[in-house]
């Protein structure tokens, strides 16, 4: 019988295969495509609707939100403890999430009801009632969880940098206060709803047969599409801002610019390769220096962050208020040092094979693989665009992460600080 040695770490492989599962896609009779996986085991159903009504088309502050969610509180034949209630005992479960972009119709449901549970979403999609005591509730909770919100440092500061990067009169820079919910009025989010909740796309992953398949897209109505121009609107960045708040222990400290749009370039592939080394794990420059070795913070973090129609970079941190300035120096000290030396090869190698090992564990069921399909088709990416990214960070060297860095400078970075 061999005896394992476990002193010794089984040896890494690290996959070269980065394909993920193809949908098959079907038209509506609108013309708008559905993308169908169709190998789950389970019999469950997802079924996820992408509207074109996010808050980059409201014409109103909180517009786009309010819509969104006060559609599962009523139609014209349920009210909302009905409507819950019917796709509880269904064994389903209704998501509706709004965004910058887009707005999103999730149902998920037992397989042998997902007929009867689509039935009620369409209800909810052509008969929304906006009922106005329903609004009433809604605006109060939203306000009260507005005032707790705005008493967080760590909230403050990532709606400053988003406002300070793209301005605060940007759909992408402003935030709905407490001024804006009280202007809403029910009109506002029927006219709104009529105008531009545009069916964008759908998908579904479920083990269902060819008539199941036929039965769902015959139920998904022409109406759903009425597409309208999309706005416009120019950037206007503000500066740095500095938000005191005397009797708070903790400050959050917030850099940020503009970065490269997500694309299939490899200029794009690079900056998120110096990104990931920088701040994009656990084992990051970040996290080295300002957490394990001057233990400034309990964790610090870049991201970048991307929209339909812009992309910003953001370094984020919560500190004591005595080293927010300290922690804003080692900032700018670790992106000047990637942009003055090389990264050792064996630094290069762990942080790559973390972020391959990572991409790779996040592809381990059908739903997450359907999230990247569904992210390739909005932001009109290839269909190969995960395996040249992957492909690109196997074999990226030191030297073009240098390359990359000096497209981060710091010297134009929005700094925000709250506390």
């Amino acid at each position: 019988m061999t005896i394992l040695d476990r002193t010794q770490a089984p040896p890494f492989r690290l996959s070269s295969d980065y394909s993920l599962a193809q949908p098959e896609t079907f038209k509506l009779s609108n013309g708008v495509e559905l993308f169908a996986f169709r190998e789950l085991e389970q019999e469950v159903v997802k079924l996820e609707l992408v509207f074109e009504a996010g808050k980059w088309y409201e014409p109103k502050m909180g517009v786009s939100h309010f819509t969104s969610q006060m559609l599962s509180k009523g139609t014209e034949k349920r009210n909302s403890f009905q409507i819950a209630e019917v796709i509880d005992t269904l064994g389903g479960h209704l998501e509706i999430n709004q965004g910058y972009d887009v707005v999103t119709v999730s149902l998920f449901s037992l397989r042998k009801n997902i007929v009867a549970a689509l039935d009620i979403v369409i209800d909810l999609l052509i008969n929304p009632s906006f009922d106005g005591e329903e609004l009433r509730l809604m605006k109060e909770i939203f306000t009260q969880g507005l005032r707790v919100n705005n008493g967080k440092t760590s909230v403050v500061a990532s709606k400053d940098i988003r406002s300070a990067i793209f301005g605060k009169n940007h759909p992408y820079g402003s935030s709905v206060e407490e001024e804006d919910v009280k202007k809403i009025e029910r009109k506002d989010l029927r006219t709104f709803f009529l105008d531009r909740f545009s069916l964008n796309s759908a998908f579904l992953i479920g083990k269902l047969s060819d008539s199941e398949m036929s039965e769902v897209i015959g139920m998904l109505p022409p109406s759903l599409s009425h597409r309208k121009e999309r706005s416009k609107f120019e950037r206007v960045p503000g500066s740095s801002v500095l938000v005191p708040r005397p009797t708070s222990v903790q400050a959050s400290i917030r850099l940020g610019k503009k970065c490269l749009p997500k694309s299939d370039s490899k200029e794009y592939f690079d900056a998120v390769m110096f990104n990931h080394i920088l701040g994009g794990f656990f084992g990051s420059r970040l996290m080295k220096n300002i957490r394990e070795e001057k233990g400034l913070t309990y964790g610090i973090y870049s991201s970048m962050n991307h929209l339909l129609r812009d992309s910003f970079w953001v370094i984020g941190a919560e500190v004591n208020q005595q080293n927010a300035g300290r922690a804003i120096e080692e900032i700018k000290h670790e992106i000047k040092v990637l942009q003055d030396e090389l990264v050792s090869e064996q630094e290069l190698e762990i942080a790559r094979n973390y972020f391959i090992g990572s991409w790779q564990s996040e592809n381990s069921t059908l739903f997450s693989v359907a999230e990247k399909v569904k992210n390739t088709h909005l932001y009109g990416l290839s269909d190969n665009y995960y395996t040249s990214l992957m492909e690109h960070i196997q074999k990226i060297t030191p030297l073009q992460i240098q390359s990359a860095a000096a497209s981060f400078g710091s010297s134009d970075l929005i700094e925000v600080r709250v506390g």
